[in-house]
């Protein structure tokens, strides 16, 4: 897997990260400062390539925009399947 963090503050990209460890991910969100002027975090947990039904190769990943922390990290556990 890989994770991809943009951090967008005032209208443009303030922070961004790109890691395949859950580890260093977690622990760059939580450095996150939401009250100094973060309107929204993009996140982007890719899979890799694989055969789609089609028989096409194709990217499957995960993808949202969050206004919160708590959406967030309720999106990642859901991305990478965590209990």
């Amino acid at each position: 897997m890989n994770f991809t963090l943009r951090v967008i503050k005032n209208g443009r990209t303030a922070d961004r990260c790109q890691t395949h460890s859950k580890r260093r991910f977690y622990n760059r969100i939580r450095s996150i400062k939401w009250g100094n002027g973060v309107v929204k975090v993009y996140l982007r947990v890719s899979y890799g390539k694989g055969v789609d039904v089609f028989g096409k190769t194709t990217s499957f990943y995960n993808e949202g925009g969050y206004d919160n922390k708590q959406d967030l990290i309720d999106a990642l556990d859901a991305f990478i399947e965590n209990d």
